[in-house]
């Protein structure tokens, strides 16, 4: 029988979705994203004799390393690390130079997530709920994957630090959830969709009051054995960092964790293991009650475990309580490890480990060991470098806005009417510190874009300049050198540099579709997001400038 047009025409749109259907890309269940924040690559090794096989030992067997991972930028913070990985880009495009740095919009310097358009949810407290992403510039792969599927994946952000959170949830996340030290309580602000309260089920959790808890008996070393791997005894000379804001420095395990907690409050919590496992307490209840992983979209939650960053920077990279927080975290990750492959099994979830910077030694311990190292004094250093300006030009006056980061601003309306030409200020700048122990060089943006390529880290200093947001002068320090002089100019450590004990971090692939194996060919903190994106099949962040680690995808 022949067929008129029209009978034509139907039977071939009623055949379209048989002759193009295609069986969909197989995709795993649930993707983790873990953040160690402060976690050096040597820490996989240097306590391995005491981990558990179920944790660290078990991804590095089962999972694929990427043993010569390092940032590809500087400076080396937790907002610049959490936004790098998950964005696929470097500070010059995602605009999160810092933690914290000058706004000339604000007139004034911001903390990274600070934003005063929201209000808190779930706490009084304005400081610690009023944050949100608006601050990141590029799209993170947490937002791809909503995008790429009408939204119908599920994207949760959880750290007791708000940034750990914020960043890697992106834009368009479910929830975003981080800890309140006032309350002692999960929080979020009104950016995201609980903006009318907290949801019943987080409610409900925060109503355990863990954290009282956890700081109920006191902290003391997980294993009975010495702790050789670490300095003792005689370290305590240099744990005294002054990043808590009362001093554990005279005691030694076991630490009586329910006076400090009489004074300090809930903030304590942030520096013992116990914040560890608060977090892993919270990202299971999130996989039950907000049901990720349960239907045929792949959903995301991006883990970050803070307590690490919190105790190296208070006793230092060799201290045993250092150590002891590694050992424990171990634990946890071994529990999160185990419930997801009760919950879900190991090929149905794809994990992958790394961290926002590494840490580094303490200058001091290095002094006493005739090894050169320093702390230059940045948090004094205005006055001076305001004082050659007014000898300079002549005129009195506040030319220098703010110095953070190894960045200086200047006010460059003040320069204008001092008739102080901006270039001439900046070279008086440069000048000035190239003259200070512990600088290695001194430039202006527009220098940096000069420097041959094989000028020592001139690629990575370039990779962290954002345009509108960076100082007029920059400074880069010796190794070994740290800023950071108010908070750590005596004891405990830091980080920021450029060089590898900030920059080298553990990078490991586990289970959906991850061979074992490793490899040491270079890979970059900017590579971990387009990886994601090849193998979930989506488009890579609209910022992305990493590349994709063939090993790992093959």
């Amino acid at each position: 029988m022949r067929l008129n047009f029209l009978q034509t025409i139907c039977l071939v749109f009623s055949l379209t979705p048989q002759l193009f259907a295609q069986t969909p890309p197989e995709r795993p269940k649930l993707i983790v994203g873990i953040v160690v924040d402060q976690m050096r690559y040597d820490y996989l090794y240097r306590y391995q004799s005491k981990y558990g096989p179920g944790g660290f030992k078990r991804l590095l067997g089962e999972g694929f390393s990427c043993a010569n991972t390092l940032y590809n930028y500087v400076p080396t913070y937790t907002g610049p690390g959490h936004a790098a990985i998950y964005t696929g880009a470097t500070p010059a495009l995602n605009g999160i130079i810092g933690n914290d740095w000058y706004d000339r919009s604000w007139g004034r310097s911001r903390y990274v997530t600070t934003d005063t358009t929201v209000r808190p949810v779930g706490t009084d407290d304005t400081r610690a709920g009023r944050h949100s992403p608006r601050s990141l510039l590029s799209t993170t792969i947490t937002d791809e994957l909503r995008l790429s599927n009408n939204m119908r994946s599920k994207v949760v952000g959880v750290c007791i630090k708000d940034r750990g959170s914020i960043l890697p949830a992106g834009h368009i996340p479910n929830a975003s959830y981080w800890f309140d030290d006032k309350t002692g309580n999960w929080i979020t602000s009104s950016y995201y969709p609980d903006s009318l309260g907290l949801p019943q089920w987080v409610q409900d959790f925060n109503a355990r009051r863990l954290p009282d808890l956890y700081l109920s008996r006191p902290w003391d070393k997980a294993l009975p054995e010495p702790y050789a791997e670490s300095f003792n005894p005689g370290w305590d000379k240099y744990d005294d960092g002054k990043y808590l804001p009362m001093s554990l420095v005279p005691e030694n395990f076991p630490y009586d964790l329910p006076t400090h907690k009489q004074k300090l409050g809930y903030g304590l919590l942030r520096f013992t293991p116990g914040g560890n496992a608060f977090t892993v307490d919270f990202a299971l209840e999130v996989l039950d009650k907000m049901e990720l992983g349960q239907d045929e979209y792949p959903d995301m939650l991006c883990l970050s475990f803070s307590g690490p960053d919190y105790c190296g920077h208070q006793f230092g990279i060799h201290a045993e309580e250092t150590q002891d927080m590694y050992l424990r975290l171990d634990g946890q990750i071994t529990r999160l490890l185990r419930a997801l492959d009760e919950k879900y099994g190991k090929n149905n979830v794809l994990v992958f480990l790394t961290a926002d910077h590494g840490g580094s030694e303490t200058p001091l311990h290095l002094q006493d060991l005739n090894i050169p190292a320093g702390v230059f004094p940045e948090s004094t250093i205005a006055g001076p470098l305001n004082k050659a300006l007014v000898e300079k030009c002549g005129r009195p006056g506040k030319y220098v806005l703010d110095v953070a980061n190894q960045q200086i601003w200047l006010d460059h309306a003040a320069l204008d009417a001092a008739d102080f030409d901006l270039e001439d200020a900046c070279e008086v700048l440069k000048t000035w510190l190239r003259n200070q122990p512990g600088v290695y060089d001194a430039y202006t943006p527009e220098d940096i874009f000069e420097l041959p390529e094989d000028y020592p880290y001139g690629p990575e200093i370039r990779r962290g300049l954002h345009p509108r947001r960076s100082g007029d002068v920059l400074f880069q320090l010796d190794p070994a050198w740290h800023a950071d002089d108010k908070y750590f100019g005596s004891g405990g450590a830091t980080h920021g540099s450029p060089y590898p004990y900030d920059a080298h971090v553990p990078l490991i692939w586990y289970g959906w579709k991850i061979p074992a194996g490793e490899t040491f060919a270079p890979v970059s903190i900017t590579d971990i997001a387009p990886t994601l994106a090849a193998m979930l099949r989506i488009m890579r962040p609209n910022g992305s400038t990493g590349s994709i680690i063939q090993q790992v995808v093959r």
